[in-house]
Protein backbone atom coordinates (compact mmCIF):
# COMPACT_ATOMS: atom_id res chain seq x y z
CA UNK A 1 0.00 0.00 0.00
CA UNK A 2 1.34 3.30 -0.95
CA UNK A 3 0.88 6.12 1.89
CA UNK A 4 1.71 10.03 1.19
CA UNK A 5 4.54 9.38 3.46
CA UNK A 6 5.79 6.25 1.48
CA UNK A 7 5.00 2.46 0.96
CA UNK A 8 3.18 0.84 3.93
CA UNK A 9 3.30 -2.79 4.23
CA UNK A 10 -0.58 -4.39 4.71
CA UNK A 11 -2.23 -7.64 3.72
CA UNK A 12 -0.75 -10.49 2.43
CA UNK A 13 2.79 -9.14 2.69
CA UNK A 14 2.78 -8.19 6.13
CA UNK A 15 2.59 -9.39 9.53
CA UNK A 16 4.27 -12.96 10.16
CA UNK A 17 4.22 -13.64 6.63
CA UNK A 18 6.55 -10.57 6.10
CA UNK A 19 8.84 -12.07 8.17
CA UNK A 20 8.85 -15.15 6.11
CA UNK A 21 8.99 -13.62 2.99
CA UNK A 22 11.91 -11.10 4.01
CA UNK A 23 13.97 -14.25 5.02
CA UNK A 24 13.83 -15.72 1.52
CA UNK A 25 15.70 -13.20 0.48
CA UNK A 26 18.08 -13.01 3.08
CA UNK A 27 16.78 -10.44 5.29
CA UNK A 28 16.98 -13.28 8.63
CA UNK A 29 17.93 -13.34 12.19
CA UNK A 30 21.62 -13.20 11.10
CA UNK A 31 21.36 -10.65 8.68
CA UNK A 32 20.07 -7.82 11.65
CA UNK A 33 22.88 -9.72 13.23
CA UNK A 34 24.85 -8.65 10.94
CA UNK A 35 23.23 -5.21 10.55
CA UNK A 36 24.12 -4.17 14.41
CA UNK A 37 27.35 -5.35 15.22
CA UNK A 38 29.44 -3.57 17.24
CA UNK A 39 26.47 -1.65 18.83
CA UNK A 40 24.87 -1.86 22.04
CA UNK A 41 22.73 0.41 25.00
CA UNK A 42 23.91 0.14 28.35
CA UNK A 43 21.67 0.59 31.05
CA UNK A 44 18.94 3.28 30.81
CA UNK A 45 19.78 4.22 27.28
CA UNK A 46 17.62 4.44 24.55
CA UNK A 47 17.67 3.79 20.92
CA UNK A 48 14.85 4.57 17.87
CA UNK A 49 14.19 2.44 15.29
CA UNK A 50 13.13 4.03 11.96
CA UNK A 51 10.72 2.40 9.40
CA UNK A 52 10.87 -0.58 12.05
CA UNK A 53 8.50 -2.96 10.50
CA UNK A 54 8.44 -6.39 12.23
CA UNK A 55 10.42 -5.43 14.92
CA UNK A 56 13.83 -7.63 13.30
CA UNK A 57 16.41 -4.60 13.84
CA UNK A 58 14.77 -3.76 17.26
CA UNK A 59 15.26 -7.23 18.33
CA UNK A 60 18.44 -7.49 17.16
CA UNK A 61 20.04 -5.00 19.29
CA UNK A 62 17.86 -6.01 22.34
CA UNK A 63 19.96 -9.17 22.23
CA UNK A 64 23.03 -7.81 22.46
CA UNK A 65 22.23 -4.99 25.00
CA UNK A 66 21.28 -4.18 28.30
CA UNK A 67 17.74 -5.70 29.88
CA UNK A 68 17.28 -2.12 31.84
CA UNK A 69 17.52 -0.34 28.31
CA UNK A 70 14.59 1.47 26.28
CA UNK A 71 13.94 0.98 22.53
CA UNK A 72 11.23 2.53 20.46
CA UNK A 73 10.74 1.74 17.17
CA UNK A 74 7.98 3.34 14.55
CA UNK A 75 5.99 1.82 11.20
CA UNK A 76 3.80 3.62 9.06
CA UNK A 77 1.89 -0.24 8.80
CA UNK A 78 -0.06 -1.30 11.31
CA UNK A 79 0.54 -5.08 10.97
CA UNK A 80 3.56 -4.00 10.89
CA UNK A 81 3.43 -2.95 14.37
CA UNK A 82 1.17 -5.68 15.68
CA UNK A 83 3.87 -8.47 14.81
CA UNK A 84 6.64 -6.47 16.16
CA UNK A 85 4.18 -6.20 19.57
CA UNK A 86 3.48 -9.72 19.50
CA UNK A 87 7.44 -10.57 19.89
CA UNK A 88 8.44 -8.06 22.21
CA UNK A 89 7.61 -10.35 24.95
CA UNK A 90 10.30 -12.69 24.27
CA UNK A 91 12.96 -9.56 25.40
CA UNK A 92 13.76 -8.65 28.63
CA UNK A 93 14.06 -4.68 27.89
CA UNK A 94 11.57 -1.87 27.24
CA UNK A 95 10.20 -1.66 24.37
CA UNK A 96 7.74 0.65 22.45
CA UNK A 97 6.22 -0.02 18.98
CA UNK A 98 3.64 2.53 17.35
CA UNK A 99 2.22 3.29 14.21
CA UNK A 100 3.82 6.67 12.83
CA UNK A 101 5.88 7.53 9.60
CA UNK A 102 9.76 7.63 10.66
CA UNK A 103 9.66 11.44 10.26
CA UNK A 104 7.34 12.23 12.51
CA UNK A 105 9.01 10.88 15.37
CA UNK A 106 9.28 14.01 18.33
CA UNK A 107 11.35 13.14 21.42
CA UNK A 108 13.32 15.66 22.85
CA UNK A 109 16.91 16.74 21.41
CA UNK A 110 19.71 14.33 22.65
CA UNK A 111 17.24 11.86 24.05
CA UNK A 112 18.80 8.88 22.00
CA UNK A 113 22.66 7.04 21.54
CA UNK A 114 21.71 5.05 18.79
CA UNK A 115 18.84 6.01 15.77
CA UNK A 116 18.84 3.11 13.40
CA UNK A 117 16.91 2.38 10.07
CA UNK A 118 17.14 -0.94 8.15
CA UNK A 119 15.93 -1.63 4.78
CA UNK A 120 13.59 1.30 5.50
CA UNK A 121 14.71 4.80 3.75
CA UNK A 122 14.22 3.04 0.06
CA UNK A 123 10.48 2.93 0.98
CA UNK A 124 9.59 6.25 1.99
CA UNK A 125 9.16 9.35 -0.20
CA UNK A 126 12.63 11.33 -0.69
CA UNK A 127 11.43 14.38 1.51
CA UNK A 128 10.40 11.89 4.02
CA UNK A 129 13.67 9.96 4.53
CA UNK A 130 15.73 13.73 4.22
CA UNK A 131 13.34 15.31 7.28
CA UNK A 132 13.54 11.49 8.82
CA UNK A 133 17.85 11.95 9.15
CA UNK A 134 17.32 15.64 10.39
CA UNK A 135 15.04 14.44 13.00
CA UNK A 136 17.64 11.74 13.88
CA UNK A 137 20.51 14.08 13.80
CA UNK A 138 18.52 15.80 16.32
CA UNK A 139 17.40 13.70 18.34
CA UNK A 140 21.14 12.04 19.07
CA UNK A 141 22.99 12.33 21.97
CA UNK A 142 26.54 13.67 21.42
CA UNK A 143 28.62 11.39 20.27
CA UNK A 144 25.39 9.20 19.51
CA UNK A 145 25.16 6.63 16.41
CA UNK A 146 23.14 6.11 13.29
CA UNK A 147 22.61 3.20 11.76
CA UNK A 148 21.86 3.32 7.70
CA UNK A 149 21.19 -0.31 6.37
CA UNK A 150 19.89 0.37 2.99
CA UNK A 151 19.80 -0.97 -0.68
CA UNK A 152 22.79 0.28 -2.68
CA UNK A 153 24.63 0.02 -5.92
CA UNK A 154 24.64 -3.44 -6.61
CA UNK A 155 27.84 -5.57 -6.49
CA UNK A 156 28.22 -7.67 -9.71
CA UNK A 157 27.88 -11.06 -8.64
CA UNK A 158 25.15 -13.23 -6.61
CA UNK A 159 21.94 -11.14 -5.79
CA UNK A 160 22.84 -7.92 -6.97
CA UNK A 161 24.59 -9.43 -10.85
CA UNK A 162 20.74 -10.59 -10.67
CA UNK A 163 18.66 -7.49 -9.64
CA UNK A 164 21.27 -5.15 -10.92
CA UNK A 165 18.91 -4.26 -13.70
CA UNK A 166 15.84 -3.68 -11.37
CA UNK A 167 17.46 -1.82 -9.29
CA UNK A 168 19.40 0.42 -11.36
CA UNK A 169 16.33 1.53 -13.49
CA UNK A 170 13.94 2.19 -10.51
CA UNK A 171 13.38 5.38 -8.97
CA UNK A 172 12.39 5.12 -5.42
CA UNK A 173 16.22 3.89 -5.39
CA UNK A 174 17.91 6.51 -6.49
CA UNK A 175 18.91 8.42 -3.29
CA UNK A 176 20.65 4.87 -2.23
CA UNK A 177 22.35 4.94 -5.14
CA UNK A 178 24.07 8.02 -5.75
CA UNK A 179 24.18 7.58 -1.46
CA UNK A 180 22.34 10.90 -1.14
CA UNK A 181 22.10 9.74 2.62
CA UNK A 182 25.79 10.33 3.26
CA UNK A 183 25.28 13.97 2.26
CA UNK A 184 22.30 14.69 4.40
CA UNK A 185 24.01 13.36 7.34
CA UNK A 186 26.87 15.54 6.88
CA UNK A 187 24.45 18.39 6.61
CA UNK A 188 23.29 17.75 9.80
CA UNK A 189 26.24 17.11 11.76
CA UNK A 190 26.36 13.34 11.31
CA UNK A 191 30.22 11.91 11.15
CA UNK A 192 30.39 8.88 9.02
CA UNK A 193 32.92 6.09 11.02
CA UNK A 194 32.00 2.81 9.39
CA UNK A 195 30.64 1.81 5.61
CA UNK A 196 30.59 -1.49 4.00
CA UNK A 197 28.36 -3.92 2.17
CA UNK A 198 26.59 -6.78 4.45
CA UNK A 199 25.62 -8.63 1.04
CA UNK A 200 26.44 -7.63 -2.98
CA UNK A 201 22.93 -5.42 -2.41
CA UNK A 202 22.73 -4.10 1.11
CA UNK A 203 25.03 -1.44 2.70
CA UNK A 204 25.51 -0.26 6.07
CA UNK A 205 26.83 2.55 7.03
CA UNK A 206 27.44 3.94 10.88
CA UNK A 207 27.58 7.54 11.69
CA UNK A 208 28.52 9.45 14.81
CA UNK A 209 26.65 12.77 15.78
CA UNK A 210 29.47 15.60 16.16
CA UNK A 211 29.78 16.97 19.67
CA UNK A 212 29.82 20.91 19.78
CA UNK A 213 32.87 22.83 19.65
CA UNK A 214 34.59 24.10 22.67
Amino acid sequence: MNDTKGTAFNGLVSGQNYDFFAALFGLNDSFYAAAVKGLSLGSDEMALDLGCGTGALSFALAAQSSPQCRIYGLDLAEKQIARAQSRQKEYSCDMHFNVASMDEACFPDGTFSIVMTAMALHEATPQTRRTAIANAAQMLAPDGLFLLVDIARPRLRGVGLLLYPLVMTSAKHKDSLSNAYADVCATHGLVQREDGYLNSLVRRQVFVKKTAAC
